[in-house]
């Protein structure tokens, strides 16, 4: 079983394109350090669930049941250095 991870392309004009992942906290597979390759501890995140009926962080309603939010900063790097 792999470790529980998201993965996320960033692009913006005039900024490098970003590839990355994060990882999901308390994910037992992680906690066993089954991960085939090295996972910094920055891109371990905690995710928190949210009861049903809470709204998404854009307002959206998505029905009854639970959903989890996670905040962290994804920073570009300029195109040319």
């Amino acid at each position: 079983m792999r470790v529980a991870h998201l993965h996320f392309m960033v692009t913006a004009d005039g900024l490098r394109t970003l590839v990355t992942h994060i990882f999901v906290a308390g994910d037992p597979q992680l906690e066993r350090g089954d991960s085939v390759f090295g996972v910094k501890d920055s891109l371990i995140k905690e995710f928190v669930e949210q009861p049903p009926g809470t709204p998404t962080p854009d307002g959206r309603h998505i029905g009854d049941r639970n959903w989890a939010r996670c905040e962290f900063d994804i920073v570009l790097a300029p195109e040319r250095i």
